[in-house]
């Protein structure tokens, strides 16, 4: 996923309004792929060239750059090299540095020795150059409709890299946006505002000091599984032109939809899992116990831990993603609100996003890349 796409967006008052593609683009888009397909197997800058140049029908300039940059990310790959570029590079640079008589000649020089001919040789000099990859093919045919949506949801998630805050208010598939939102470590807090409706507050990029590219990147991840809800609506507050503004999405907007959700959580939650229950034979491990009520918010916790033979041995263990120390001091403050006091955090220190130190009082496991299994093992006892 990449942010430097061009933004195609309208501002109404204090709202922006992207530029979605839809149906209407649906002729020019088709063309477009059409010269693409004829530019299967030719460097990238060829097809660049072309792009670059009217189609027939011709589609607006600032949608029309925004789908060349999604195409030149689906289908590149590096062309094939005798010799890897950049010992190409080095070896004929080198020979001709020392005095070789010609450019035809250090390149003849250094194929004979490297065993290839002197185009082979040439040929692989910048070969890991963009302009020098080569324009593949997609594989099953990409659609107009598809493409549009996949434009459509790289702008998106380029606007979203710009908030400093998110609110979504879903309804249906709330537990497993949240999970996911879980899962890519993003900052947020859950709450209920009536039997249905279940509202995420996520910090956006703007509003951290540090990581703020990994952390667009997880909140850009998190907008096509919007679709999977019943009902969604976003609201962003996003710096464009220098000022605030506000942009709003909803069900129904042309963007393209995650794969179904998954029956399983990260790599690693499951190697937790696994690993805690092969040291604690006579505890069981609930992955996704019922949420925590505590007032008008939820909280999720990863895991519940029962030990099974007292009742009263019972710990929630939650894994947090990226996380600054005041995000950790409200989502305690909400486990005391709850009377939860059996509760296990395990903080990711390689996913701070400020400086300070974590709150007292609370029983954290640190890790890094995976959870130790035996430190809660010793916690819980």
């Amino acid at each position: 996923m990449s942010f430097d796409v061009p933004l195609s967006y309208r501002l109404v008052g204090n709202t922006v309004v992207p530029r979605f593609l839809g149906e209407a683009d649906h002729p020019w888009l088709r063309t477009l792929l059409e010269e693409r397909n004829r530019l299967v197997g030719r460097p990238q800058r060829e097809l660049d060239a072309r792009l670059r140049e009217p189609l027939t029908p011709d589609g607006p300039a600032g949608k029309k750059q925004l789908v060349v940059r999604v195409l030149a990310r689906l289908g590149r790959t590096t062309r094939a090299a005798a010799v890897p570029p950049r010992q190409a590079r080095q070896l004929v640079f080198g020979e001709a540095a020392r005095g070789a008589d010609g450019r035809d000649a250090a390149l003849a020089r250094v194929a004979s020795g490297l065993a290839v001919t002197s185009d082979e040789l040439e040929a692989s000099l910048f070969a890991d150059l963009p302009g020098e990859r080569v324009v593949t093919d997609f594989g099953p045919a990409l659609s107009p409709t598809e493409l549009a949506l996949r434009a459509n949801l790289a702008l998106t998630q380029a606007l979203l890299f710009r908030a400093t805050g998110v609110t979504l208010d879903v309804e249906g598939h709330a537990r497993a946006l949240v999970r996911t939102a879980k899962l890519r470590g993003l900052i947020c807090t859950v709450s209920r505002v009536s039997g249905r409706d279940t509202v995420l507050e996520v910090s956006g990029p703007l509003a951290l000091f540090r990581r703020t590219i990994l952390y667009g990147r997880a909140l850009g991840a998190l907008v096509p599984h919007l679709a999977w809800c019943s009902r969604f609506r976003l609201r962003a507050a996003c710096l464009l032109e220098e000022r605030l503004v506000d942009l709003f999405l909803g069900t129904g907007d042309p963007i393209l939809p995650a794969d179904p959700p998954r029956p399983y959580d990260s790599q690693l939650e499951e190697r937790f899992a696994r690993e805690f229950r092969k040291l604690a034979p006579d505890w069981d491990v609930f992955r996704e116990p019922e949420p925590i009520v505590a007032g008008n918010r939820l909280v999720f916790p990863d895991f519940a831990l029962q030990h099974r033979y007292d009742a009263s041995r019972r710990w929630l263990l939650e894994i947090v993603g990226f996380w600054t120390p005041d995000y950790v001091r409200r989502k305690l403050a909400l486990y005391r609100e709850a009377r939860v006091t059996n509760l296990i955090l395990c903080i990711d220190e390689a996913r701070a996003c400020d400086e300070g130190s974590l709150p007292t009082g609370a029983v954290v496991v640190r890790f890094r890349r995976r959870v130790d299994a035996l430190a809660v093992h010793r916690i819980v006892g």
